[in-house]
């Protein structure tokens, strides 16, 4: 048998393997001479292979450590009622499934953040920032930041239900007046709080929540573009 014909069967097996979950996400695979020895081949057609089931995006090699499982992207889907400008319900009860656990509070504290207190329209560049961290599986998934006007400084926050939910639950009515999506490369943040590496890519999902016609907290949620892709439906309920 051909070497090409060779490495291409031992990407099949070891892609059969991950497909079928016997090779689970985050699985540290052989190095290319135990596969080598394995299939009894060289170590060059082992590379091959190896370098087939990168491209299938079945694998990644992280520098130093070697080839893993490749985690497979969770979609996140929520709908917005175009009416009230929320989220339905039914899709923050899937979310609050996804993200067990609930929002992970590492930090909060007045800041200088100067857009957001022009989004917030509050004197000076001082806001009241709290930062979050959901995981999903056990991974870190979404760092997120809740600007607030200072006088918020009080809020007790309940993992549950988030910063947005514990705003709600005090009796602070809201809705969303904008998003923006965008990209960007990890910062030294991101690489810390998500597990990144220096350049990885962060979908960054930005937006502004009122209370009445106040503006009540701006959003940046930093998301692992590996692991996370959103997508936003505007539609009537039975739509």
């Amino acid at each position: 048998m051909s070497r090409e014909a060779r490495y291409r069967a031992i990407a099949r097996e070891l892609g059969r393997r991950i497909e079928s979950g016997e090779l689970p996400p985050g699985e540290r695979l052989p190095t290319e001479d135990a596969l080598a020895e394995r299939f009894g081949v060289h170590r060059l057609t082992a590379r091959q292979a190896m370098v087939e089931l990168r491209r299938a995006g079945l694998v990644e090699t992280r520098h130093g450590l070697g080839s893993f499982v490749r985690r497979v992207q969770r979609r996140i889907e929520v709908s917005i009622d175009p009416v009230t400008r929320r989220h339905r319900r039914v899709d923050l009860e899937g979310l609050a499934t996804v993200f067990a656990g609930g929002e992970e509070i590492l930090g909060r504290a007045l800041v200088e953040h100067p857009a957001g207190a022009r989004h917030l329209r509050v004197a000076g560049e001082e806001v009241y920032e709290i930062t979050t961290l959901l995981r999903s599986e056990g991974s870190p998934c979404v760092l997120s930041r809740y600007r607030l006007p200072p006088e918020h400084a009080d809020l007790v926050c309940d993992p549950d239900l988030g910063v947005l939910g514990s705003l709600e639950a005090g009796g602070v009515s809201y809705r969303y007046t904008w998003h923006a999506i965008s990209a960007d490369l990890a910062d030294l943040a991101d690489q810390a709080a998500l597990a990144l590496d220096a350049g990885a890519a962060v979908l960054v999902r930005e937006g502004l929540v009122v209370h009445g016609d106040e503006p009540l907290c701006h959003v940046e949620r930093r998301c692992r573009a590996d692991l996370i892709s959103f997508v936003t439906r505007y539609d009537r309920p039975g739509d």
